[in-house]
This record gives C-alpha cells, structure tokens and sequence, in this order.
C-alpha cells in the first residue's frame, strides 16, 4: 500500500511540465474602451499549450496553464478572446457586459492576434480587438 503512495506522488509532481511565466495583461477595443467580459486563450506555437485567462469588467487578466494564475510557457502564440453574451431580449440583465467582441477573434483560425511571452521576469500583453458589427 505504502509503494503505491509514492508512485502516485511521483506521478503528481509535475516532473516533465513545460514552466510557466507570469502573464498577465488587458483587452481594450480599438477605441481604448476596455473589453468587460469574456476569456483570453493563448495557445503555443512550440509546445502546443494553451494558457487562458478570464477578462475583468476592466479589461484585465491573468494566464494560467496548469493552475488558474500559473502563467503561460514562453514563446510566440496565436490568441483569441471568447465572449458568451446571451440576450435574446426575455430577461431583463442587471449587468451591463459592454460591447460585444467581433466573433473572428474566437476562433484561431480567424484571429488576427499574437503575442510573445519571455522566460525572465513576467509579461504584460495588451490585446486590441474591435467590436461586433451591428446588423
């Protein structure tokens, strides 16, 4: 019983982890307003992790990989930024979740974003997205 405690110590560890840095940053408009709602994703070029972040009602957030505020692996990323706002006009909504993100940058695929993140010290990242189109 004892063996099998500490194989699965072992396993836990994080031995073979790609490390992380502090990342953290803001998403504002193009317009300098700040994007109030929604999440961040980098996905690495290099290792093929992904680090994501929820975006505070100022437009700020932190980066996490393994752990919620563990930052991102250095190096270069695709970014996008995810928003989830329903309003199909059936409740009344006491927040106010400010403008909608243009839905190209929630998909890698059509998101214009990158960033650079380092291995010494922490990264700041300021991400510039424009707003949804009104139909």
């Amino acid at each position: 019983m004892m063996t099998l405690f500490c194989v699965s110590l072992l396993v836990g560890c994080g031995e073979g982890r790609v490390p992380t840095y502090p990342v953290s940053g803001k998403v504002v408009f193009d317009n300098g307003s700040p994007v109030r709602s929604g999440t961040v994703e980098l996905s690495s070029d290099d290792n093929k992790l992904t680090a994501t972040g929820k975006i505070s009602e100022d437009g700020s957030f932190v980066l996490g990989t393994y752990e919620s505020a563990d930052g991102a692996c250095a190096g270069d990323h695709r970014v996008i930024v995810m928003q989830m706002i329903i309003n199909d006009g059936t409740i009344n909504h006491t927040k106010d979740h400010g403008l909608p993100v243009d839905p190209m940058y929630a998909s890698y695929n059509s998101s214009p974003l990158t960033a650079s993140t380092n291995a010494e010290g922490s990264s700041t990242l300021k991400l510039t997205v424009t707003a949804r189109n009104p139909r």
